[in-house]
């Protein structure tokens, strides 16, 4: 057996937790010398005291615990236990990262007010008639690649056309988290409608003013200030009730699964 000191050098948990521990009855020394009063575990308590550590990290309390570790719970129950608590986990991190890069862009864009000036090029062209799925809610902006992932599981490997999307934003009326969002995939073939999916034609634009660049799908586009300029110095104004789109190509060199290469679209006239 171990004395409490070296048990906790080899547990890497702290006397005075031990001992704690010892008065709650949640893990109770295998021995304890009754003229000393030192503490003595054994080699197999430490598996016990994973358990208390993990259940620790999910997040009860030592009064659970106890009741928890009284109870015998199968290793398959703490396994599903630990998977969700990984998934809330992962899920905070990655809204943390996306908060992380709107604030970069955001602060990219306030060094540059007062300087913005185009420094990509604007191209003019006539967009033809498009044969699309898509799949329109109100939603924030960070949804988009979810409602990517939803429409591809509808549309399934075969029909799944290569590489591009488009997201086609509508309006914005009451707050960034009550967008009118549509994410379509272009189709070569006729298909059934099956709501919330529906197939239709998006009509042509005889003059889109559109800009390449590259941008994330969980950011804001920066790149339609650049485009809002030009539009207004070169004598043009938006067509009415014609949405902006945006149609991306994944940037496989970034190793970043929601980089892309966009072209940004909107539907203009002679002022």
């Amino acid at each position: 057996m171990f004395k409490i000191s070296e048990f906790s050098k080899i547990s890497q948990v702290s006397v005075k937790t031990l001992r704690y521990y010892d008065q709650l009855n949640l893990l109770k020394p295998a021995h304890t010398d009754p003229y000393s009063g030192y503490r003595y575990y054994t080699a197999d308590q430490l598996f016990q005291l994973h358990r208390i550590l993990a259940y620790k990290e999910l997040g009860f309390s030592l009064e659970q615990i106890l009741r928890m570790i009284d109870e015998l719970i199968p290793l398959e129950q703490i396994r599903g236990m630990f998977r969700i608590k990984q998934h809330e986990i992962q899920s905070i991190v990655d809204k943390e990262q996306a908060k992380l890069a709107r604030i970069q862009d955001r602060l990219h864009a306030i060094e540059n007010e007062g300087k913005q000036e185009v420094t990509h090029n604007v191209v003019l062209k006539e967009v033809e008639p498009q044969l699309v799925v898509s799949y329109r809610q109100r939603t924030s902006f960070r949804q988009i690649p979810e409602m990517f992932r939803q429409l591809d599981d509808y549309l399934g490997n075969a029909r799944r056309p290569p590489l591009s999307q488009i997201v086609l934003w509508h309006d914005c009326l009451e707050s960034d988290d009550d967008m009118d969002i549509e994410a379509a995939r272009l189709l070569t073939d006729k298909m059934a409608s099956q709501p919330p999916f529906v197939v239709q034609q998006l009509p042509g634009v005889p003059l889109m003013a559109t800009l390449i660049h590259h941008c994330r799908t969980t950011s804001r586009c920066t790149a339609s200030t650049e485009l809002a300029l030009w539009i207004e110095r070169n004598g043009y104004r938006m067509i009415e009730n014609e949405p902006r789109r945006e149609i991306c190509i994944p940037h496989e060199q970034t190793g970043d699964p929601e980089a892309y290469v966009a072209e940004v679209q909107i539907a203009v006239e002679r002022a």
